[in-house]
């Protein structure tokens, strides 16, 4: 298969931008999917691969040739989560540091806020309020 190489590289690029930009914004605006047991942020990605995929073809590259590679699939995702989380670590310990400096010292908390009309505010730390979230997030309870 012969390869097109006459295609202009900054102009696909803004093209394939500009339709995953719609993807999110349908995501986001119409779709609602935030409201959903799929949460956010999973059909826009979904759409930008299709999209990618559908260029690629249409231009007559490869995975391979921007970049992706199959040996080493595995090893290259444990790279990335481990950057991540080291990036992770460095930022919250920072921001632990500087809020210890300023006389504010911070903790991490898991929990559950809830509110009422009153003001008054409470943490739920038991099990049984995250199975709750859970469930509505699920079934929309």
């Amino acid at each position: 298969m012969r390869r097109n190489k006459k295609y202009k590289s900054d102009s696909l690029c803004v093209v394939i931008f500009t339709l995953c930009l719609a993807a999110r914004f349908i995501e986001y605006f119409l779709i609602e999917t935030d409201r959903t047991a799929i949460g956010e942020n999973v059909l826009h990605k979904a759409a930008g691969i299709i999209i990618l995929a559908l260029t690629l073809k249409r231009v007559n590259l490869t995975w391979s040739d921007i970049g992706f590679q199959r040996n080493g699939f595995v090893s290259s995702i444990l790279k990335g989560l481990l950057l991540g989380s080291v990036c992770f670590i460095i930022s919250f310990g920072l921001e632990l540091a500087i809020l210890a400096l300023q006389g504010n010292p911070a903790h991490l908390e898991i929990y559950i806020s809830s509110f009422s009309l009153t003001g008054s505010g409470i943490k739920n730390t038991d099990f049984v309020f995250f199975l709750l979230c859970v469930g509505q997030k699920l079934y929309g309870w």
